[in-house]
């Protein structure tokens, strides 16, 4: 059995409170998976002796130290004797707890290798990258502002990302609810609660001490294709891991110049500064290229940099136990029972890990960043640079104006998080005014008013039934498997929000949330197809690391309580965290993290010409951030696009953003002209068809076969024809030739075993028609609740068979204006 199989039996034997079962689960999982630091654990509490139980938690803590559960445990089983006071100048010297082995198989388990320690770091040393795979570029807009976004799509659960990671609990209506009780102690993230209010922040951030060190810059290949015609040097930059330390420790940042095409460039280079946080950059820029680089390349040079933990950097700070355990949650493989342990002992896993390899989990953050991003400047010759930060590159972008303004001659700053922000405690206001700007655009939208009347009342009852009773939504995602995943009011309202933040679905959330409503889950379909991927460019460690010392340390439990009260749904989903705001901060502490110390929070006051862009429907950083950042920055200019979500200059595809953000560059001083911002065209909602306007056909040659379809529809690589009216529109038409007769061909279709080739049943006849000489039978079926028409006739020897996939609430309009036509002008 696998160490999860093993994990998840030993789990519910202890939940039947049959120890001895447990124990003997448990005894084989570390006899087969050693460094099993769950295994360990839950091996001491499936037994009573008290020598054993330590001697199975000290194991685990060996796996990793920071382990609150073990060491709580330990601490019962060992409470500290009194301490007399020290005699003058002696030094007391450690307690230390010695257990022996105890099972029954003890000489086996003395052979098991010790954990190993990590070796002294040595002096850095210049040497080659190893060399990665080459990436194929992709300038899909809409993948690139997500990918910009990362932050956002781990803390909102965007479109294309709307994965619980950490889910509430809840399960089907069908399924028993949880005992609220069981034989073993609920495991918590951190013991401690913390109740002491921060002090509030000085007016400068304080001044660390740090200490001297020599950036270098060693020149390396470039670790992917370069764009056709462009010359980039490729390099790392070797610095400090923690620059108030003398411990050594160097990290190494992988760095790009996309050199430009001018023969005399401007001296001062933008520089990119990615979002995440964790985010890569490099990567990005390259399959970006013609959206995010070129543009700059006519006058300037262009950087982008791996942030600390990101990307090619070393070391990067990855997560493999949290993605395994997001990829087991999202094909189904994980009982509901036993989610949470799962999950909780992958987040400390990657903890431990990442800091039994030496790394400072709390040098990651952003003060080292902006310091970094100095460094680079300096190590590559420049004297100053334009900065490019979006989403939390603007964050970034913001402190190294603060803390290092001789490298900086100009911002633009797209899609902005201010310094002094704390998304969790304000997430409340975020949802609030996201929500409200949706559904008072609807109302202002005569045609979405009067498809969609009372949205806001029809949302917020849905969320609350979702609530009360989750569904269970299963899709056959080929080739991944089946996706399955609990849909309550939470997972609602990170649908809605993601939607809002990407530009491209704005104008399909009402739709949205009447479909969910009338039992149509295309969009939740479709998003399930990326469910897998959402951990997909972002490293989870720096995203923790960031998140925990800037936003949830910054905060109190009471705080973080408050706001998760302030929401209307049952629970606030925010991975890679457990369940709501309250465990968060648990969480943090587990992770090693901190606050951030005096100052670091305050608002960044600063003259240095910046360009503030937002976007209007972004849920992310929305206008407010904006303004909130722009009223601090003397030389600042706000830009906020009305029919835009999250990163305008990449979203925009009007291009009125990016060449506001190119105008300002030539000079910062001077605004940029608004002009291009009058013609935006507003956000039209997607509305039902109805019949009216009518679809005009034309007659064409498809798979062989002649007929009226409608033009505009796009052609796509499965022989259908498809509507796209958005990205989770599935509307399609196909005709083809089968070389089987009819009655063949509805058999083949009706049989279970084969599926029902992707139909939810045998299709039905639903009655004749007579066109064109034929004589055809016509029959219906649904497709994941969805309809489906099919009409075949037996032709020479073969079949002629035509099919629409369509949404109920446009099925008979659609039946009526284009099924029909196209049955009756088929030869």
């Amino acid at each position: 059995m696998s160490e999860q199989e093993l994990l998840q039996a030993g789990i519910s034997a202890l939940k039947a409170n049959d120890k001895e079962r447990a124990a003997s689960i448990f005894s084989q999982l570390v006899r087969q998976y050693p460094h099993s630091e769950g295994g360990w654990y839950l091996l001491g509490m499936s037994l009573d002796d008290a020598q054993k139980r330590a001697y199975c938690f000290e194991r685990a803590l060996n796996i990793n130290p920071n382990n609150p559960d073990a060491k709580k445990q330990i601490a019962l089983l060992y409470p500290p004797a009194p301490v007399p006071p020290a005699p003058a100048f002696a030094t007391p010297e450690p307690g230390v707890i010695h257990v022996p082995a105890f099972l029954e198989e003890e000489a086996e388990l003395e052979e098991f290798p010790e954990d190993p320690q990590p070796e002294p770091e040595s002096a850095p040393q210049a040497k080659p990258p190893a060399k990665t795979p080459k990436r194929k570029k992709n300038n899909n807009v809409v993948i690139i502002a997500a990918a910009i976004g990362g932050f956002c799509i781990l803390a909102l659960t965007a479109a294309f990302a709307l994965n619980m990671l950490f889910n509430n609990g809840n399960t089907t209506a069908s399924q028993p609810p949880a005992p609220a009780s069981t034989s073993t102690p609920a495991i918590v993230i951190g013991g401690e609660t913390a109740t002491a209010t921060p002090e509030p922040p000085t007016s400068l951030p304080t001044a660390a001490p740090t200490v001297a060190y020599t950036p270098q810059f060693e020149e390396t290949p470039c670790q992917f294709d370069t764009p056709f015609g462009v010359r980039v040097t490729c390099g790392y930059a070797i610095l400090p891991e923690n620059r108030t330390s003398a411990n050594g420790r160097t990290i190494r940042l992988a760095v790009a110049v996309f050199h430009s095409q001018s023969s005399s460039p401007k001296p001062d280079p933008v520089i990119f500064l990615q979002g995440g946080p964790g985010g890569e950059a490099i990567s990005l820029s390259v399959n970006a290229y013609s959206i995010l680089v070129a543009p700059f390349l006519e006058d300037r040079d262009y950087i982008a940099y791996d942030q600390r933990g990101t990307g090619l950097s070393e070391p990067a700070l990855v997560c493999d136990e949290l993605e395994k355990a997001n990829r087991q949650d999202v094909y189904g493989t994980i009982d509901s029972s036993s989610r949470e342990l799962v999950y909780q002992y992958a987040f400390l896993s990657c903890a431990g890990l990442l800091q039994s390899k030496g790394i400072d989990l709390s040098a990651y953050n952003t003060v080292e960043n902006a310091a970094d991003l100095k460094d680079i400047v300096k190590l590559l010759g420049y004297e100053k640079v334009n900065l490019y930060g979006a989403s939390y590159g603007t964050r970034l972008g913001l402190v190294a104006m603060r803390n290092h303004p001789e490298v900086v001659r100009s911002a633009i700053l797209d899609s902005v998080m201010p310094v002094e922000s704390n998304w969790v405690n304000e997430y409340p206001n975020i949802a609030n005014y996201t929500l409200t700007t949706l559904f008072e655009s609807c109302k202002a939208d005569p045609g979405c008013n009067a498809a969609y009347p009372d949205i806001e009342t029809v949302f917020w009852d849905l969320a609350g039934r979702l609530d009360e009773s989750p569904i269970t939504l299963s899709t056959s995602a080929y080739p991944m498997g089946t996706v399955t995943e609990t849909i309550d009011g939470s997972y609602l309202l990170s649908i809605v929000m993601g939607l809002s933040k990407a530009t491209w679905f704005i104008n399909t959330v009402p739709q949205t949330i009447y479909r969910v409503r009338d039992g149509d889950y295309s969009t939740l379909i479709a998003a399930q197809y990326s469910l897998p991927y959402g951990f997909e460019g972002i490293n989870t460690g720096l995203y923790i690391s960031v998140m925990c010392r800037e936003h949830v340390l910054d905060t109190t439990p009471e705080q973080l309580a408050s706001a998760t009260n302030q929401l209307r749904v049952k629970d606030f989903i925010w991975r890679p965290f457990y369940e709501n705001l309250e465990k968060m901060y648990s969480a943090c502490k587990t992770w090693g993290s901190s606050g951030p110390v005096l100052g670091e929070k305050d608002a960044v006051v600063s003259d240095i010409p910046s360009l503030i862009i937002t976007g209007t429907f972004d849920s992310a950083t929305p206008p407010q951030l904006g303004r909130q950042a722009a009223e601090n920055l003397a030389n600042s200019f706000y830009f906020d696009f009305p029919n835009q979500g999250h990163v305008p200059t990449v979203s925009d595809d009007s291009g009125c953003a990016m060449q506001i953000a190119l105008e300002f560059l030539k000079n910062p001083l001077i605004e940029p002209s608004r002009d291009c911002m009058t013609q935006l065209p507003p956000v039209k909602f997607l509305v039902p068809y109805t019949g009216n306007p009518a679809i005009e056909l034309e007659r064409q040659n498809f798979n062989g076969v002649s007929l009226t379809v409608p033009p505009d529809w796009s052609y796509v690589d499965n022989g259908f024809l498809w509507r796209g009216s958005s990205s989770f529109d599935i509307t399609q038409v196909t005709a083809f030739r089968a070389p089987i007769s009819v009655e063949d061909l509805v058999d083949y279709f009706s049989s279970s075993i084969n599926g029902y080739r992707g139909f939810d049943g045998a299709p039905s006849p639903a009655g004749t028609r007579q066109a064109n000489g034929h004589s055809w039978t016509l029959y219906y079926t649904t497709s994941n609740g969805r309809p489906v028409d099919v009409a075949a006739v037996d032709d020479g020897g073969s079949s002629l068979v035509i099919v629409m996939f369509s949404h109920p609430d446009e099925h008979d309009a659609l039946y009526r204006a284009v099924f029909l036509p196209m049955v009756d002008s088929a030869r």
